[in-house]
């Protein structure tokens, strides 16, 4: 069912009335030749490409040691707060044994 559709379509008809193209027999040879004659010059200069690979070498050298830099212990700030709460476990500890002597 598809197929007859797509067969038997508008765009067939509007294609069946076209002018055909006719292609020179050498048109590829052609295009090579303008291709080999062009003169080919890089996108980016090699010395560029040299200095973009060496700076960015660098700064992954550098995010690397920030990051190992960073991961020195807790701030200062942290520590505060661990201290406050050091004797928690023990004193849990410590109630639940009396809550089971009681007994």
């Amino acid at each position: 069912m598809m197929s007859d559709d797509f067969d038997n379509g508008p765009l067939w008809e509007l294609l069946g009335r076209a002018r055909p193209t006719v292609v020179s027999p050498y048109f590829s040879r052609r295009v090579l030749r303008e291709i080999r004659l062009s003169p080919s010059r890089p996108l980016l200069p090699p010395i560029f490409l040299r200095w973009f690979a060496a700076g960015s070498l660098a700064i992954l050298a550098a995010g690397f040691f920030l990051a190992l830099s960073a991961d020195s212990g807790p701030a200062p700030a942290d520590i505060a707060g661990f201290d406050a709460i050091a004797g928690i476990d023990s004193l849990a500890v410590v109630e639940e044994f009396r809550f089971l002597q009681d007994d």
